[in-house]
């Protein structure tokens, strides 16, 4: 028995795992690989190669399309132990082949095929599980040939059969959330451009589908959900460069550059333009595009880079928050580029890092869009506020003689008004002794009271203003000047009747006179008319209503004043 450990140890000892009862799911340990750069070696020449010593997580570039991969296996028990050796990755190979030798013999041999349509019998979504069956108290060598189309990067695991099962249930959890957060920006982006027709919206939301697919492939979930892998996955990879395309587009949108910032972009397009190229490249031969992919990746990252502190420099408001969040895009793409083109070692944080750079950016733009909404939301209110104080009288918040011209004269061009419309001018009777005998400020309470009255009398749709002073003017669509007649003169009965109480603590009453004429084809002969029939209201006593140039309303004014 110690003979045979000796034995087994000689192979390689930080290769070497031994299996006993305990139970088994190993992710992390040494192994040996070899990068076949003929891509023809068979496994009898391969025995006798130089391997280099590595972990069971290799990211080797896209130098190494054919890899090797040995360790060894001792089952420690008297009966035969089952064994799962897991690849994560398969999806994304082309070829992969398990060789388990004892005694330099092969003892069994599992190859798929990814591009073969029995491939998807042999992987559980994207991932490929080999069966190795270990007999008692021996010692099998395995070898995996690992065939990649473009980048070399795969992990190996090793489990007994429960704790397989466990690990495909929960393979890929963490893509599904991110993806599925991601998937919900999205449509809202689209909700959102399609009520405002902005264009960074739908710049942002297909970044998001392109970062959604290139996620969801690079990460084996598109493997595990609907079975994409190997050949028929390649052309995906375009989201790669779809996805900085649209950024770009994004930050050409957002920040105006090129009303605002000439310079920086000239720099946008360009870089643009080499994605697009590579982009039309891929559709017709996708190898050849993936190679440049990577490093024309880190060039369009620091070039949005310094085109973003460049905006920053010059005072953009939204820039530092793009800034932020690029920066942790590019921070966290700078270990995934190390790690595809096998600079950085295996990790879950270079893996991924695309995906969380995508994530984190993918907030941050969001927010960017959030706040610029927020931003013109505000400009928006203070310019209604603005509106709001060039149309209306600052006293008394009713419209200004400017509005009350311009909707009037709208009313009477448009085709769908409904006429007659009928105008009427008021005038506080004796105003002037309030100013004399209580000051200013009393008089200013009587406007405003005296505004409040013609606001709550007249009927909806009128229209009221200030003229200036103790007048008023108010047009009255869809009424003729009888019926404009009894709607004054209830309003008129009205402020009679009303009560004013001023700061003086004297109980005030006051009067006006008003005088009515109806627009017959434009406005200003109108309110001359009106203030016509104003004047001979108050020549004939104040307080009391008078229609314009109209014998049949001479009688009913007589009976208004009667009753």
């Amino acid at each position: 028995m110690t003979v045979l450990f000796l034995l087994m140890l000689s192979f390689s000892a930080n290769t070497h795992i031994v299996i006993d009862e305990m139970p088994l799911s190993l992710t992390d340990f040494k192994v040996h690989f070899y990068v076949d750069k003929s891509r023809s070696a068979d496994l009898t020449s391969i025995k006798n190669k130089v391997f280099i010593a590595g972990t069971n997580r290799l990211s080797l570039g896209t130098n190494a399309k054919t890899t090797w991969v040995r360790f060894s296996l001792s089952n420690t028990l008297p009966y035969s132990k089952s064994l799962y050796l897991h690849i994560p990755e398969a999806y994304h190979s082309e070829q992969l082949t398990l060789y388990q030798v004892a005694n330099k013999v092969i003892v069994e041999q599992h190859t798929i095929m990814l591009s073969s349509s029995d491939a998807i019998h042999q992987l559980h979504g994207g991932t490929a599980v080999m069966p190795i069956l270990l007999p008692p108290l021996t010692t099998h060598h395995i070898y995996i040939k690992s065939d990649v189309y473009s980048h070399q990067w795969f992990t190996l695991a090793l489990y007994d059969d429960v704790n397989s099962k466990k690990a495909l249930v929960s393979e890929n959890f963490d893509i599904a959330i991110i993806v599925g957060m991601l998937l919900a920006l999205m449509l809202y982006n689209i909700i959102l451009f399609v009520s405002s027709r902005k264009k960074e919206n739908i710049f942002y939301a297909l970044y998001l589908v392109s970062g959604t697919v290139w996620i969801a492939l690079s990460y084996g979930l598109l493997a595990t959900l609907f079975g994409i892998y190997g050949q028929s996955m390649m052309h995906l990879h375009l989201s790669l460069l779809a996805m900085p395309s649209f950024l770009i587009c994004f930050m050409m949108s957002i920040f105006a550059t090129k009303q605002r910032f000439p310079k920086e972009h000239k720099l946008l397009v360009f870089v643009l333009i080499l994605l697009v190229l590579d982009f039309i490249l891929g559709v017709f031969n996708i190898i050849a595009a993936l190679k440049p992919a990577s490093t024309l990746a880190a060039f369009m990252i620091l070039v949005t880079l310094g085109v973003s502190i460049s905006i920053y420099k010059k005072g953009h408001p939204l820039a530092k928050y793009f800034l932020f969040g690029h920066g942790l895009f590019f921070a966290f793409n700078v270990l995934a580029i190390g790690y595809y083109k096998g600079l950085l070692p295996n990790t879950y944080i270079t893996s991924h890092g695309v995906g969380i750079g995508i994530m984190l950016e993918s907030f941050m733009l969001a927010f960017i869009i959030s706040y610029r909404m927020r931003v013109l939301e505000k400009i928006e209110k203070q310019q209604a506020r603005l509106q709001v104080q060039a149309n209306t009288d600052p006293l008394t918040q009713l419209y200004n003689r400017r509005y009350f011209d311009d909707t009037v004269e709208s009313l009477l061009n448009d085709v769908n008004t409904n006429l007659p419309m009928c105008i009427a001018i008021a005038d506080i009777d004796h105003f002037k002794q309030f100013n004399d005998q209580y000051g200013h400020q009393v008089g200013d309470e009587v406007l405003i009271a005296f505004s409040d009255i013609l606001q709550k009398f007249t009927p909806k749709g009128a229209i009221v203003a200030r003229l200036g002073g103790e007048e008023f003017i108010m047009a009255l669509p869809q009424h003729c000047d009888l019926m404009a007649l009894e709607v004054i003169e209830n309003l008129r009965n009205q402020i009679e009747k009303a009560t004013i109480c001023a700061h003086c603590h004297d109980t005030l009453k006051i009067t006006a006179s008003f005088g009515i004429a109806q627009i017959e084809d434009n406005l200003k002969p109108a309110i001359i008319n009106a203030d016509r029939a104003l004047y001979q209201a108050k020549g004939q006593g104040r307080n009391r209503v008078i229609c314009f140039n109209h014998t049949e309303t001479d009688t009913l004014n007589n009976q208004f004043q009667k009753e």
